[in-house]
């Protein structure tokens, strides 16, 4: 097999893999279920991949690098926006807006969104993972850091900020992606809730950040 054959099938099998996840969910990906989608032979993912955990840590690794994406896009459209009326953005502000990216990226592809964070489904040591993973981490660090060089929570190390937030959103997340709010707020309370959560933890400031059509946020890649 030629390079580019091997990484044609080798993409055929990542794409397979958010197929299979996005139509049947965790309980079905299995690698003979991947190369069926593939249109590949039962042995061609272990081929590519050694184990099941390695081919869903590609899966993860890009999971990561699309919430990256997202989110950058997201922040870019707010601050366009922003700018357009003679504003700018705060710190704080941008956090909140990053928070909706994420929550953007959750709702638009929930089986990806579920596999990168299925530490007991990946191959945690694989280095694109880990390196995928630390950056989706800084991206918040980053931003927890400049909301604290404008006067928030400089007391506390920014990293436990980060984790604190990535908590909040996380936690919404996954249970909007689960169905659990049917049956509560219903599941359309989603950004609601999110407003609230962010007026929790990041105070007044947050609720009056600009913000631009769901349409100019949404370039995920």
């Amino acid at each position: 097999m030629t390079p580019t054959a091997r990484a044609d099938t080798r993409a055929r099998l990542l794409d397979a893999a958010r197929d299979v996840v996005a139509t049947d969910g965790l309980e079905g990906l299995t690698l003979r279920a991947i190369a069926r989608r593939a249109g590949v032979s039962h042995g061609a993912p272990l081929r590519h991949f050694p184990t099941l955990a390695a081919l869903l840590a590609a899966v993860a690794a890009d999971g990561f690098a699309r919430l990256v994406a997202t989110i950058d896009a997201h922040l870019d459209a707010a601050e366009r926006y922003a700018e357009a009326r003679g504003s700018r953005l705060r710190a704080v502000q941008r956090i909140a807006v990053a928070g909706e990216g994420y929550l953007d990226f959750a709702r638009s592809d929930p089986g990806v969104f579920e596999v990168t964070f299925r530490h007991e489904l990946i191959d945690t040591s694989d280095a694109a993972y880990r390196e995928q993973g630390y950056r989706s981490f800084q991206q918040l660090v980053t931003l927890v850091e400049a909301a604290q060089a404008e006067g928030w929570h400089t007391d506390r190390p920014a990293d436990a900020l980060a984790c604190v937030l990535w908590a909040h959103v996380h936690g919404l997340a996954v249970l909007s992606v689960h169905g659990a709010f049917e049956g509560t707020t219903g599941d359309g309370a989603l950004d609601d809730l999110h407003q609230l959560s962010l007026e929790l933890s990041l105070g007044p400031a947050a609720r009056s950040a600009p913000r631009p059509r769901t349409s100019d946020t949404s370039s995920s890649p």
